[in-house]
Order: C-alpha cells, then structure tokens, then sequence
C-alpha cells in the first residue's frame, strides 16, 4: 500500500507492497508539564513533550550520554550568538553555536552570572540548515524552561500546516506575532528511515477516498452509472507528505530524495538529503532532511527514491533586533 493509500484507505498496485510499521515516537527525557497552548486556538499536533531525548539517540550514537559527554570539550569550541536573555535573578541566558560543519551544528543554552564569569549548562539541541519558505504564524508554545520551545506556522505556498521546534526560540519571543509573516528555515533530522517500496493505490470501495471520487466521476459523466467507474490509480512518488504523531514537532513521513550527500560532523557520518517537506511541484515547502548513518541500518538512500519514517521538525529565523528590548550582546567568550 503506498503512503496516500496509509491516508484515505486503499489497495496497493502490487501484491508484494510491504506495510510499513512506524516506530513509536517517545521522549525518553520529557514531561506533559509544559503551560497551556498560547492563542485563541490549537493550532499544534499531538502533546507537548519537554524533551530530545530521542533526537539525541538519532544524532548520536550513544544518544544523550554521548552529547553531555562532549559538551566539556565542545564548549570552549562555541561561541555567543545574539542577544542575551536577562532573567530576574541576575543570570544572563546565552545560545552558544558550536563550529559547524557541513551544515550541521550543536547549540547550547549557558546560563552565566552576572560580574563573576561563572557558566552553566542547561541543555542543547542538534541545529541543522535548512531552505527557506514563508509562512504565517499561528501559534507559539514556550517550554516551562522559558528557553526552548515550538512553532505552528502555515506555509503561504500550499497552505501546508506545520509545527516545529524553533531554533533559539528565546530570542525570537518578541517575533512571535500571531499571524505576522516571517522566514522560516526548515530542516529535519530522520529518526527512522527506509525506502518507500510502493507510491500507488487505488481507493477502495467504503472509504471516503472511493465515495469522493466515484462522485466526481458520476458529476463529470451524467450519462454513466456506478457499474462503469474504475477506481483511479494515485501515485504519492515524489510528493512531500507529513503526517502527525502524538508529539508536536515529530512527524511520520514520505518525502522524495532530490540530491543527497555524505557528510561528516564530529566524526560521525550523516546523508544530507534535498527534499520536498511538504507539497509537490513549485508550491511545495522544500527542506533538508538529515540522517545519521546508525539509523539508515544499511539502507542507503538513491536520488529517486521516496524514504519513509519518522522525523523531527526544526525551523530556523533571523534575529530581528530592533524588536528586542532590555537584551543586551552576547558577552565574549573569553
């Protein structure tokens, strides 16, 4: 059964289709703590979960043990970027970016002290470039950390709903008007990965799909009846097609490989794939999908091949500092 079929219901063109079985998609080191939705409506899919534990265990692999394993050496590798984050207790919020390689990078939140240089770790996250597209705001939720946090914006292409984790969301706090347009980056990170075998099916008689089309073809065809209608094959082949989970920001997927690349970052191997996220043709939202070799399991990915699995969602935005008040510069790192 091809993916569409996954969606309306369907029959594969071929016997041998394989169903695919998507992985579970959990957090191991979240919570449902987080504040009630901001905005007059929901705009998100699935739960807010507090947590990238397994965006960790799909970066790297030794997980999140792995990554607070290095952070002691990569952090004198970082540096500031943007505007520090005040809070009231006198502590100074600072994103640090790692050196980047091939696109791909590791961001930390440091909380440092006012006058006595003294830095904490409180958490990171893998930042991956992306392509850009514009979209409006509906929504934006803000992790009870106050720091990280997610996204629902409406792509103005094709109208694609999507939510995602924001990079450095608390600088961009004073940017997150609902309903305003803005720039967004989108790039993904595989949690699971593996060719799509089978694009086509045909709508199979009592599903919604077979009941919309068999009335379309009557209306088109007065003068034939329902004895005459032939199910109609749809291929998915080459369509970028996102799927909710019951986590925001992670989504099951079928996206077509446009280019890909093997890259390298912290001597771990990744495929950087072109891809379309969501959409087909022009109006598509296109994105790059990245994936660690440890999750491919041996699969190597082909231009032309449409991948399935689950993914992580990520957007990146610049910084528009006329908006930011009572922030300061990022102090040096010395």
């Amino acid at each position: 059964m091809g993916f569409f079929g996954k969606l309306f219901g369907g029959k594969g063109s071929s016997s041998t289709a394989k169903q695919v079985t998507q992985p579970p998609v959990r957090n191991n080191t979240s919570s449902d703590s987080a504040p009630d939705n901001e905005g007059t409506k929901n705009a998100f899919y699935g739960q807010h979960f507090e947590g990238l534990g397994d965006v960790w265990n799909a970066f790297f692999p030794g997980g999140s043990q792995a990554f607070v394993g290095q952070v002691q050496e990569l952090f004198p590798k970082c540096t500031p970027f943007g505007p520090v984050m005040q809070l009231q207790d006198g502590m100074n919020v600072i994103l640090f970016k790692s050196p980047e390689e091939n696109g791909i990078g590791i961001h930390c939140h440091i909380l440092m002290k006012q006058g006595t240089g003294e830095a904490e770790f409180a958490g990171g996250y893998p930042s991956l470039t992306g392509r850009p597209s514009q979209f409006v705001i509906e929504q934006a939720h803000i992790w009870s950390n106050n720091l990280a946090g997610v996204v629902a914006a409406r792509a103005l292409s094709n109208g694609a709903p999507l939510n995602f984790y924001l990079s450095g969301f608390f600088q961009h706090v004073p940017q997150m008007k609902f309903g305003s347009q803005v720039e967004f980056r989108l790039s993904a990170l595989a949690l699971s990965m593996e060719k799509q075998g089978n694009t086509d099916f045909s709508p199979e008689e009592g599903t919604p799909a077979y009941d919309a089309v068999l009335r379309a073809f009557l209306t088109a065809n007065p003068d034939k009846s329902v004895a005459d209608f032939v199910p109609p094959v749809v291929s998915s082949h080459g369509h970028g097609v996102l799927l909710p989970s019951q986590v925001v920001s992670a989504w099951i997927y079928q996206v077509p490989v446009l280019a890909i690349e093997k890259v390298e970052f912290m001597g771990h191997s990744f495929r950087r794939i072109e891809t379309l996220l969501a959409g087909v043709g022009e109006s598509a939202v296109p994105g790059v999908l990245y994936v660690a070799e440890h999750v491919l399991k041996g699969y190597e990915p082909q231009v032309g091949d449409d991948v399935t699995g689950t993914l992580w969602l990520q957007g990146q935005m610049d910084v528009d500092l006329s908006l930011i008040a009572g922030q300061g510069e990022a102090p040096s790192a010395q």
